[in-house]
């Protein structure tokens, strides 16, 4: 890392740990305040609803994301508040529990349809998250108001009530302060980072805006080996003069675009490249290259010794396609010769493909699904032969 990007991670951190240090002023503040004036099953009944309340206004602020990415025409694919998980399907959406600590604070995925103006339509939707916890904040002090107007003969429940909504009306606060104000440490990027930089002109509004069209293009269908290479190069032109933490994704991109071009050799190497900067990656999403790699070496290499070693590394997630975990299961099982498993796991994946996000990727995956299935089917025919 450079001195410029080392300077702007330690900015970031203490921007973080200032907020993080002002949420427990907050809390601090508020637990003298009830221990000073209220009554002692009211203490507790607000220790108690402090983490659903801020379950819930981290849900007000990914619906901020949401009501914003469906207002410019994004697909609304997923939503995850703290263990709690919903997952659009092709089937429709599908609770699950969400076991992946990277992801349970919360998250909205929304996929942009078309690229029309992107930058200012991706604005809204990074901007929508920390507008909702404003206005949530404003909304909860007045409820807070409210029950304290209402409340003058002191009854217990209102007291409840009312200092509920201060804690919700705190905790808004706080998170619009965190996601409004423009910070970039490592791979994280504040909501207000996001805006910051898709509005301004320069080679960081270009990276970001190259990244939007590529990652839209598969989405809607585009399929690795049909992407604009040319753009793909400026991208990592420019991933390199930035020193972009989010460069580190199209050594992903590259390595699929040849796979599915069947340039095997240059797959391995961007793969290796992935591979070697994986520790850049968040740690919920860094299974990602743990999988791809087992892809690669049982599918095209058949090399299981290596395919074994990267598959030993994978963790699952919720939020990893389900499709691509079973075709990586498959592969593997030709090679180690469980054609039992192996007939079963093509079927899953093949199933599971209209769930994937990356449709792109999918189209280039049911490919080889397919040559799966016929390598396995041709090793049945043969075993069938021996036999007679």
């Amino acid at each position: 890392m450079t001195k410029k990007g080392s300077f702007s991670k330690k900015i970031g951190v203490f921007v973080l740990m200032f907020f993080g240090g002002l949420v427990g002023f907050f809390a601090a503040q508020f637990g003298m305040r009830a221990a000073a004036h209220l009554p002692v099953t009211v203490v507790v009944a607000l220790a108690i609803l402090f983490i659903p309340a801020f379950f819930l206004v981290i849900a007000f602020h990914e619906g901020g994301h949401a009501l914003a990415g469906s207002y410019v025409n994004f697909d609304f694919r997923m939503y995850v508040v703290g263990p709690l998980m919903w997952d659009k399907e092709e089937a429709g959406w599908k609770f699950k529990w969400n076991r992946n600590v990277n992801t349970s604070g919360g998250m909205v995925i929304c996929m942009p349809v078309g690229q029309d103006d992107l930058p200012r339509r991706f604005s809204i939707y990074a901007a929508g998250g920390p507008l909702a916890s404003f206005l949530g904040a404003v909304l909860f002090y007045f409820l807070y108001l409210f029950f304290n107007l209402l409340n003058s003969e002191g009854y217990m429940i209102l007291l409840v009530a009312e200092n509920f909504f201060f804690i919700m009306a705190c905790l808004s606060l706080v998170i619009f302060l965190v996601t409004a104000i423009p910070v970039h440490t490592g791979g994280f990027s504040s909501d207000g980072a996001r805006v910051w930089r898709l509005l301004r002109k320069g080679d960081t509004a270009r990276f970001d805006l190259l990244m939007l069209k590529i990652i839209t293009l598969s989405t809607g269908g585009l399929r690795p080996s049909e992407q604009n290479v040319d753009e793909l190069n400026e991208a990592r032109n420019l991933a390199e003069k930035l020193q972009a933490t989010f460069g580190v994704y199209l050594h992903g991109i590259f390595h699929q675009v040849a796979f599915d071009r069947g340039d095997y050799d240059a797959a391995e190497n961007h793969l290796k490249d992935y591979i070697r900067d994986a520790d850049e990656i968040p740690q919920g999403i860094r299974s990602n290259v743990w999988l791809d790699a087992a892809f690669f070496y049982a599918y095209a290499r058949k090399d299981l010794q290596s395919s074994l070693a990267h598959w030993k590394n994978f963790k699952p997630s919720a939020i990893i396609p389900k499709a691509q975990v079973f075709a990586t299961e498959a592969a593997i099982g030709l090679l180690k010769e469980e054609y039992e498993s192996v007939k079963q796991k093509i079927e899953y994946a093949l199933r599971e493909l209209p769930n994937m996000m990356d449709r792109g990727v999918a189209i280039a995956l049911r490919e080889k699904l397919m040559t799966l299935k016929n390598q396995f089917e041709n090793i049945s025919v043969h075993a069938s032969n021996g036999d007679r």
